[in-house]
């Protein structure tokens, strides 16, 4: 008997000239294309075995430019797309990657989850969140608030001075004092790992330590620094620098993928005679399982 793992991977705000489905896998990969490398697919699961590897592709100028009724509306389109997929499996442990953004979506997923019957066993299920440069907390204290950070984050990706986006998230009301409230009561179910990039063209930095971690204490959460700016926090080339990180990338996901398999209130599940570790891609409004090419 074993643990046959869901790792879920979630964007986050896309460029205006982006496709969403070019951006669920781009943010993860390098070059951009086809052609790039995903390290979710091509490298991790040798790694991680038993697992399941998913891109969730949603239209993120959607959830992030409207209101914070869309943006749980989202958040539970994540969770039904999670749902659907796992009906056969509820217990199997889940592993949620975050790149930016990405990340509060994760967190509001699971807090609707806690409130929602139809997707407790997710919330349970889930034992391990990895959060890629995503803007927990406004930089600088209290100078600069999430909604701020979340501007300027979506500035980085092309956004201009007057468009939509910019001016719902500078207001900061879709990330409510009320859901970092509710997500800190959940905060000592999980192992955390935060990742932030320590290199930026720009000063300060999109998204600095004091914002991309969550403070727990050392033994819930990992807080590592990886020589990447915002945008490749979350993908790896061949550069020996790229290569470092994955490293680092690679050792802190499987140990939270270790603490899971030992996590007491999960039931194994059997593996599937023959099965190795499978990567689906594409939980598109729903899950997008990592799983031969995409064009």
């Amino acid at each position: 008997m074993a643990n046959w793992h869901s790792i879920i991977a979630v964007h986050g705000l896309n460029p205006r000239s982006k496709k969403d489905a070019d951006h669920a896998w781009d943010t993860w990969r390098t070059p951009s294309g086809p052609a790039g490398r995903l390290w979710l697919r091509d490298d991790l699961p040798q790694h991680i075995p038993n697992s399941r590897i998913f891109l969730y592709q949603y239209n993120a100028t959607a959830v992030y430019g409207r209101d914070r009724a869309t943006f749980v509306d989202k958040a539970n389109e994540l969770l039904e797309g999670i749902r659907v997929e796992r009906e056969d499996a509820e217990s199997r442990p889940i592993l949620f990657l975050g790149h930016s953004m990405g990340g509060l979506l994760i967190k509001q997923a699971l807090i609707n989850a806690h409130n929602n019957p139809n997707y407790t066993p997710i919330k349970h299920a889930t034992n391990g969140l990895a959060f890629f440069a995503t803007p927990h907390h406004g930089g600088d204290g209290k100078l600069v608030s999430l909604g701020s950070l979340a501007a300027k984050i979506a500035t980085t990706t092309g956004f201009q001075k007057g468009d939509d986006v910019l001016e719902v998230l500078k207001q900061g009301s879709i990330f409510s004092d009320i859901m970092q409230e509710h997500f800190r009561h959940q905060l000592e179910k999980y192992n955390i790992v935060s990742f932030w990039g320590g290199f930026d063209n720009v000063s300060p930095l999109v998204v600095p330590r004091a914002s991309a971690r969550l403070n727990m204490p050392g033994d819930r959460e990992n807080v590592v620094k990886l020589d990447a700016d915002h945008s490749t926090v979350c993908k790896f080339g061949p550069t020996e620098s790229d290569q470092d990180n994955l490293k680092l990338v690679r050792s802190n996901i499987k140990e939270l993928y270790k603490k899971a398999l030992h996590h007491s209130e999960l039931d194994a599940v059997p593996v599937p005679d023959g099965s190795e570790s499978k990567v689906d891609v594409e939980l598109q409004a729903r899950l997008a399982a990592l799983q031969g090419s995409h064009a």
